[in-house]
């Protein structure tokens, strides 16, 4: 069920304490303060905990959360596009929302220009606040007690994982539907050889008819040990490194794709003002350094690191062709449910 959420005045003094100087960079807006912005997002707690308390100290805004997996969301926008409830859709994939440009307002911050090239809204609809890597996430306790190694797209192929592998919807998830893209430019060069998809045919069939409803719950699962391996996505997987869990992240050798989770403002949103102060604050120094520093995300503002992950410089990566897969993302998907399909 969607999570409303006002985070009280406590956790705001809490959280504020523990922030560096740069807290306090946004003095309080008499046109927006006292005033409610409702948030659609798929952020895992630990990015939401770390940024909205922050933001509501700065602004004097309260934010409601209604959260949910993005295609839910996705769903809920549209229904709502005659009469609009929420004012921002805060995470997700690049290629999702630029594939539904209709439901978001136009909108560029003015902190635009700091931010790294992967980070520049370059269409005027969406704002890439973080770069999300598809990864592996390993059971390690798991992957031992059934004698199995992974380092590769290739070796989830391996028979003793048949059945053992956890793998979201992509047809409703982004982080699903990013690794299907991310798979098939790897494995096999591009998103329509029959190398990329006799893979995802392959792999499909280990996953045994097996399909997990949310991103957040296909990392759960690993780490409780009830699988042994993941597709999931970085800031995900890291939280659960973070948390003492016995898994690890596994970049696939075949290369990684590292996209831009985006926010976008909902056209004729409630409240429109709010929606541009919080973009803005996501994408200042302030919210990049907090993004760096207190979660589990790779920041796109010019000069923030990230502490704790390696450099993308160290990783294999591969890169995505963003314009065919926006172009492309409703035959994809198709051709992924047929095959799905097919074999269950």
């Amino acid at each position: 069920m969607p999570r409303i959420s006002v985070i009280g005045a406590t956790a705001l003094t809490l959280i504020a304490l523990a922030l560096p100087a740069a807290v306090g960079a946004y003095a309080q807006d008499a046109s927006i303060s006292g005033s409610t912005l409702v948030v659609y997002t798929p952020n895992e707690e630990g990015m939401l905990d770390s940024l909205i308390p922050v933001f509501e100290s700065d602004t004097g805004v309260t934010v409601q959360l209604i959260t949910a997996g993005t295609g839910e969301l996705y769903q809920r926008i549209r229904s709502e596009a005659g009469n609009p409830q929420g004012d921002i859709m805060f995470g997700g994939g690049a290629a999702q929302a630029n594939a539904n440009l209709e439901l978001w307002a136009e909108y560029v911050s003015p902190e635009d220009g700091a931010m790294v090239e992967a980070g520049k809204n370059t269409t005027g609809f969406f704002t890439p606040y973080q770069a999300d890597g598809s990864n592996l996430l390993i059971n390690t306790d798991a992957a031992a007690a059934a004698g199995v190694t992974i380092g590769s797209y290739a070796d989830l192929l391996n028979p003793a994982l048949k059945g053992k592998i956890a793998f979201g919807d992509p047809t409703a998830s982004s982080s699903a539907f990013a690794q299907l893209t991310n798979m098939l430019k790897a494995v096999g060069g591009d998103y329509e050889s029959d190398a990329s998809w006799g893979y995802v045919s392959a792999l499909v069939a280990q996953l045994d008819g097996i399909t997990i409803g949310s991103s957040s719950q296909v990392a759960k699962d690993v780490a409780a040990g009830e699988y042994i391996v993941g597709l999931t996505y970085e800031p995900l997987s890291q939280n659960f490194v973070l948390s003492g869990a016995p898994v690890e992240i596994v970049y696939p050798k075949e290369g990684a794709a590292f996209l831009p989770a985006t926010i976008q403002v909902i056209k004729d949103g409630p409240n429109p003002a709010a929606a541009h102060a919080f973009i803005d604050f996501v994408i200042s120094e302030e919210g990049q350094t907090i993004i760096a520093e207190k979660t589990a995300g790779r920041p796109l503002r010019d000069g923030i690191t990230k502490p704790g992950l390696p450099a993308l410089a160290d990783i294999p990566t591969v890169q995505e062709d963003g314009a065919y897969v926006s172009a492309h993302r409703d035959e994809i998907v198709a051709k992924y449910s047929s095959i799905l399909e097919a074999q269950f």
